[in-house]
């Protein structure tokens, strides 16, 4: 779906620097670049076929040897550390593009449960239960 992103500081400038190399390459091929609205396209500026981060991501497990993962593990990758992180029920299930945050609260509630079970432990480091007694 159609969303909004708010991207750290350090990814906008990688993506300036991406645009930067892409009207290099956009100079150097003149008439034979195709001027579309996509930020990541072919050698020509075409755009991507749909297959191609697919086959990226496989070239990659193939050449660092890690177990290989379908994309959309990403999206849970994501998630997870969003809720790990202490970031609220609303704003994980807006960035996944849920219209409930129910669905987020159901899907993920295993990690919801790991980062409770670390909230409590800080509030009882930050009143120092956990400490043991001489």
């Amino acid at each position: 779906s159609l969303r909004s992103l708010k991207l750290p500081a350090s990814v906008i400038d990688l993506l300036r620097q991406h645009k930067i190399e892409q009207s290099k390459e956009r100079l150097k091929l003149g008439d034979q670049w195709v001027n579309t609205d996509r930020l990541f396209v072919a050698w020509n500026g075409y755009p991507l076929n749909p297959n191609t981060p697919l086959n990226w991501l496989n070239r990659f497990f193939k050449r660092t040897g890690l177990r290989r993962v379908n994309i959309h593990s990403f999206r849970h990758l994501n998630a997870s550390l969003l809720i790990t992180n202490g970031v609220d029920p609303r704003t994980v299930s807006a960035s996944l593009g849920h219209s409930q945050t129910s669905t987020t609260l159901n899907i993920y509630a295993h990690t919801f449960a790991v980062a409770q079970a670390q909230a409590s432990e800080a509030i009882a480091n930050a009143l120092n239960l956990n400490q043991k007694k001489a």
